[in-house]
């Protein structure tokens, strides 16, 4: 990701409400703390000389970043009931975490008439979870930004036999099929490319970044097209 898109990312989080924390920031967007402080200031010269009387301030308490005077962008009904139907069918998480995530939605809607409310409550009172007990929302994230970063991590897995097995990997790829959420990482140890579920991903640990031979061997960016191109398969 390139400057200009990181500054509107922050300025889009900012101007949607949201508190912006620098550590996370610096994290998912893998800068430093001092990019971040420039990034800012950007926004905040923005707003000085635009005069549209908001500006960036720092939040003590909470230690993050936020915008005075924000607006933040809300869902109509329409949206929120065929993201929630979209969800629901899906079946990808567990019942705790798709009724957190639809509550979510829900509170950045405009409205939801008492026809609209009821008629999700049923729905969420008769979703059938996918039968796994791992914790699908944090895991994809956490996943998700090891592939921004490139990075191998040492991977706890249980296989088709329930079994647990430990392997090297470098994530490429999370991507959503037949019910589950599925990661395509490169397994060090036999070279080639292997899909795996992230439902059956007990937990990981970061071993190091790769270096620019691994990543020109394994990703090929191609920023001008906006796409990423994967490491060959065996």
């Amino acid at each position: 990701m390139d400057k200009v898109e990181r500054v509107l990312m922050l300025f889009w989080q900012l101007y949607s409400g949201m508190r912006v924390s620098k550590a996370t920031f610096c994290f998912e967007m893998d800068i430093t703390p001092r990019t971040f402080d420039r990034d800012i200031e950007a926004i905040r010269n923005f707003l000085s000389d635009g005069y549209l009387g908001q500006e960036v301030v720092f939040d003590r308490m909470s230690n993050t970043y936020r915008m005075t005077g924000s607006i933040k962008k809300t869902l109509t009904e329409v949206e929120y009931t065929a993201i929630t139907v979209i969800l629901l069918g899906s079946k990808a998480l567990r019942a705790d975490e798709m009724n957190g995530l639809v509550k979510s939605l829900g509170k950045l809607t405009e409205r939801r008439a008492e026809g609209v409310k009821t008629e999700i409550s049923r729905m969420l009172c008769e979703y059938v979870e996918t039968v796994h007990y791992n914790a699908i929302l944090k895991m994809q994230w956490d996943l998700f930004q090891c592939i921004k970063r490139k990075v191998i991590i040492r991977m706890q897995y249980l296989n088709e036999q329930g079994e647990g097995e430990e392997t090297l990997v470098i994530p490429c790829v999370l991507f959503f099929d037949s019910y589950h959420y599925r990661l395509r990482a490169v397994e060090l140890n036999e070279g080639g490319m292997e899909e795996y579920y992230v439902d059956r991903i007990e937990a990981f640990e970061i071993v190091r970044n790769l270096n620019l031979t691994e990543r020109r061997l394994y990703f090929t960016e191609k920023e001008n097209e906006g796409d990423t191109e994967y490491g060959k398969e065996d």
